[in-house]
C-alpha cells in the first residue's frame, strides 16, 4: 500500500462512524440469514480495517490513479478486481442517519459516557418524526457497545445494559389533550427506571411544560454536511471505502447549501453512478433550490426598491439576519416576524420573496388555502406541521404564510364552524410559538382583510411587526419598466406616470399584454408600443384628468390644513386618490365633523372650480352617506341619543337622517367658506 497526501483533513469522528457502519451491515446480513466472515471480529479482520481505514492507503500508485482520472473513472474507488461498488450496502436512509448519529457523538467513549452512563436523561432533538425510527434501528444496530440491549417498551423489567428509548409524539386537533396526558405518563414512568433514559424530540413536537423544565436541554442531532456526504459516498459508491477527494470536494455544495436539500433530492443524487455524478447532482439540486426560494424573478429588496414602512421592515429584517448569522446579534433581541396586509396584487408574495433572496436564505411557502384543500380538518392540520416542520429543518429561511385571514377569529360564534374555527387556530397559535423556539427562521404573513385574523395571532410576539403594503410609487413603476425593457434606453418616466395608482399586478398583467399582442402582430415589443396599448385602455381625456385632479387636492389641502400627513395625490384609470395619515381620534363629535369635512371637500373643490351646487343638499353621494353612516353609528354607540343606525345597512332612520343632513351641510358650509375659498378660484383663471 502506498500513503498519499490528503486534499482536506478528515473528521475525528470518521472511525466511529466506519465501525458504526460495519456493525449495521454485519447485522443486516445476519437478519437475511446470511454469513459472512469479512465482518467477524477476529483479530485479522481488525487488523486489515484498521489498515484500510487510514486516510491516504491505496491499492494503485499516484500514475495509475493520474490516468484513471484522466479517463473520468475514480481509482481511489476501484478494488483490485475492479468493482467500484461495495457487496453490501445500507440502504440511504438508514446510513445517513448512521452518520449524523456517529458525527454527533464522535466516538463509542462519548456514547459510553454521555448516553449510557447511570441515571442519564438524553433528549435528542433535530430530526424529522420519520427519521425516529431509523434512529432506533441505529442504536439497536451499531451505536451502543454490542452487550447493551435498546427498547421502547415500558412493560418490561431492564437490566442494567439497557437504553429506554421514549419518542415524543403528539397529534393535533382535539385528541391531542390525551396525546400529552399519555406522553407524560409514559415518561414519569420511564424515569422511575434504574436505565439510562433517550427521549426522542422530532422537530415540531414539545414536551409537557411540567416536564419540559426539569429535563436536560436537547442535544441536537448533527445535520446534513460536506463530511456526511463523503462518508457516505465512501460507503455507498467505493469497493475500497475510498473516494477520489481531490476530484468530489470541490464539486460539493457548501454545509448551508446542504440545508436546503430534502430527502427526494438527496437520495436521487445518490442513483448516480459515481461520487463525482453525486457531487454534480446535489449541486444542481441546489441551485433549483435557490431558484425556487427565490421566486416571482427571484428579486431583492434594492431590485423592488419601494420606501414604505413594510418595505423599511423587510429590510431591516434582512440586515438584523445577516447580523445574527455574523454573531453580532442575539436572535431574541431582534424582530423576527412580520404581517402585511393590504389590498390584492400589492406584491405582497413578491416583497417576500425578496426579503429570502436579499437574505440569501430559502423562502418556504405555506397558505391556509392550500392547507384546507387537503382535506378534513386532520388532514388540514397535517398540511400545516408540514410546512411549520420543512421550515424548521431548512433554517436559516423566511416561512411565508399567505391568506392569514381565512383561518378566521374565535370571536365568531354565528355560524356552524366553530368549532373547527377554533381547533384550527389553536394549532396555528401553537406551531407559531414553537417556531419562535428555533433561531434562524423568519417568519412573514401576508392578508387582505387584518380585521379578520383572531387577535391571538396579531398580537406581539406572534407577529411583531404589522405593516399595509402600499401602491406602487413612480419609482418603483419604472423599475418594472427598466426589468421589461432593459436595453431600450429610452426614458420610460411618461410610460410610468400612465401605470400610476396600479398595484403591481394589473402592470404586470398589462405589460404581459403587450407583449402578447405585440407577438401575435410580429412586431418588436418596445416601449412605444406598450404606451399605444395603454392609450387605447384609458378612456378619460384631459378634462376629466383636471376634474379629478381638482376633487383630490380638495382633499388633500383640507387634510392637511387639519394636520393630516399628505403621503400621496395620484391618478389613475379608475380614478384618483389620496393617500394621508389621520391623528387618532377619541370618537368625539369634532372627530367626526373633521372627517366629513374632508370626504366632502373634493366637492367643495367641484363646485368651487367648476361651478357645481353646494355640498351638505341631498346631491351627496351614495358613498358620501355610506360613510357618514358609518361614522355616525360609532359616535352615536358612545352617546346617549335615544335611536340607532346599523352600519352598512342603507337603511336611515328619520332622526338619524335629520341629524346626518345637519353634519354633512355642517361639514360642508365648514369646507366651502373657511377651508377651501382661500385656497381656490375658477380654474380658468388658474
Amino acid at each position: 500500500m502506498t500513503q498519499f497526501p490528503l486534499h482536506s483533513p478528515r473528521p475525528a469522528w470518521l472511525p466511529f462512524a466506519k465501525q458504526f457502519l460495519r456493525r449495521m451491515i454485519s447485522e443486516q446480513i445476519n437478519a437475511g440469514g446470511k454469513r459472512d466472515a469479512a465482518f467477524q471480529d477476529h483479530a485479522k479482520s481488525k487488523l486489515l480495517n484498521a489498515l484500510n481505514d487510514l486516510p491516504g492507503t491505496q491499492h494503485r500508485d499516484s500514475e495509475e490513479l493520474d490516468q484513471l482520472r484522466k479517463s473520468g473513472i475514480d481509482g481511489w474507488a476501484l478494488d483490485d478486481e475492479g468493482r467500484s461498488r461495495p457487496a453490501s450496502i445500507l440502504p440511504a436512509s438508514r446510513s445517513l442517519i448512521a452518520l449524523r448519529l456517529a458525527a454527533t457523538f464522535v466516538s463509542s467513549r462519548n456514547v459510553t459516557e454521555t448516553l449510557l452512563a447511570p441515571g442519564t436523561v438524553t433528549v435528542l432533538s433535530g430530526f424529522r418524526t420519520s427519521d425516529a425510527d431509523f434512529i432506533l434501528v441505529a442504536c439497536r444496530s451499531g451505536l451502543l457497545p454490542e452487550a447493551w440491549k435498546v427498547t421502547n417498551r415500558g412493560d418490561e423489567r431492564h437490566h442494567e445494559q439497557t437504553l429506554r428509548v421514549l419518542q415524543v409524539t403528539t397529534s393535533t386537533g382535539s385528541s391531542r389533550t390525551g396525546d400529552l396526558y399519555r406522553l407524560e405518563r409514559n415518561l414519569c414512568e420511564a424515569l422511575q427506571q434504574p436505565c439510562p433514559l433517550l427521549v426522542l424530540l422530532p422537530d415540531g413536537e414539545c414536551l409537557p411544560d411540567s416536564l419540559a423544565a426539569g429535563l436536560p436541554e436537547p442535544v441536537k442531532l448533527e445535520p446534513l454536511n460536506r463530511d456526511i456526504v463523503m462518508a457516505q459516498l465512501e460507503h455507498s459508491h467505493s469497493a475500497t471505502g475510498k473516494i477520489d477527494r481531490e476530484v468530489v470536494e470541490p464539486a460539493l455544495p457548501e454545509d448551508d447549501a446542504l440545508s436546503l436539500l430534502g430527502d427526494p433530492d438527496i437520495l436521487l443524487a445518490l442513483r448516480a453512478p459515481d461520487a463525482r455524478g453525486v457531487a454534480d447532482r446535489l449541486a444542481a439540486a441546489v441551485s433549483q433550490t435557490r431558484r425556487q426560494a427565490g421566486g416571482v424573478g427571484a428579486l431583492t429588496l434594492k431590485d423592488i426598491g419601494g420606501t414604505s414602512p413594510a418595505h423599511q421592515a423587510a429590510a431591516d429584517l434582512v440586515a438584523d439576519l445577516h447580523s445574527w448569522q455574523r454573531g453580532e446579534l442575539k436572535w431574541s433581541d431582534m424582530s423576527r416576524s412580520l404581517l402585511i396586509y393590504g389590498e390584492p396584487g400589492t406584491g405582497k408574495t413578491v416583497l417576500a420573496g425578496a426579503i429570502a433572496t436579499s437574505a440569501g436564505v430559502q423562502l418556504i411557502q405555506g397558505s391556509f388555502g392550500a392547507w384546507q384543500a387537503n382535506g378534513h380538518l386532520g388532514d388540514m392540520l397535517a398540511a400545516m406541521l408540514t410546512c411549520f416542520r420543512d421550515a424548521k429543518s431548512r433554517k436559516p429561511c423566511v416561512l411565508f404564510i399567505d391568506e392569514i385571514d381565512s383561518c378566521g377569529s374565535r370571536a365568531d360564534t354565528g355560524d356552524r364552524n366553530q368549532a373547527y374555527r377554533q381547533q384550527v387556530i389553536n394549532e396555528f397559535l401553537r406551531q407559531i410559538d414553537l417556531l419562535h423556539q428555533e433561531e434562524g427562521i423568519l417568519l412573514i404573513g401576508a392578508t387582505n382583510f387584518p380585521g379578520k385574523i383572531d387577535p391571538a395571532i396579531l398580537r406581539p410576539g406572534r407577529f411583531d411587526l404589522h405593516h399595509k403594503m402600499p401602491l406602487p410609487t413612480r419609482q418603483q413603476i419604472l423599475v418594472m419598466l427598466e426589468q421589461a425593457f432593459p436595453d431600450s434606453g429610452q426614458d420610460l418616466g411618461p410610460l410610468s406616470r400612465k401605470l400610476a395608482g396600479q398595484t403591481p399586478a394589473v402592470i404586470d398583467a398589462r405589460i404581459r399584454e403587450a407583449r402578447a399582442r405585440a407577438r401575435r402582430q410580429g412586431r418588436s415589443f418596445d416601449p412605444g408600443f406598450l404606451e399605444q396599448i395603454l392609450s387605447q385602455g384609458q378612456r378619460y381625456r384631459k378634462q376629466l384628468d383636471e376634474r379629478i385632479s381638482v376633487h383630490e387636492c380638495g382633499h388633500a389641502i383640507t387634510a392637511w390644513l387639519y394636520g393630516e400627513k399628505i403621503k400621496r395625490i395620484c391618478l389613475s384609470p379608475d380614478g384618483g386618490f389620496t393617500e394621508r395619515t389621520a391623528p387618532p381620534g377619541a370618537g368625539l363629535e369634532a372627530d367626526f365633523d373633521r372627517q366629513m369635512t374632508i370626504h366632502l371637500a373634493g366637492r367643495a373643490a367641484d363646485g368651487s372650480c367648476w361651478g357645481m351646487s353646494r355640498p351638505g343638499q341631498a346631491e351627496a353621494a351614495p358613498p358620501t352617506w355610506h360613510k357618514l353612516h358609518s361614522c355616525l353609528w360609532r359616535w352615536i354607540m358612545n352617546s346617549a341619543s335615544a335611536f340607532m343606525v346599523t352600519p352598512g345597512s342603507g337603511r336611515r332612520t328619520r332622526p338619524a337622517s335629520r341629524q346626518a343632513s345637519a353634519s354633512v351641510f355642517r361639514s360642508g358650509s365648514i369646507t366651502r367658506r373657511i377651508v377651501l375659498v382661500p385656497f381656490c378660484m375658477p380654474i380658468d383663471t388658474c
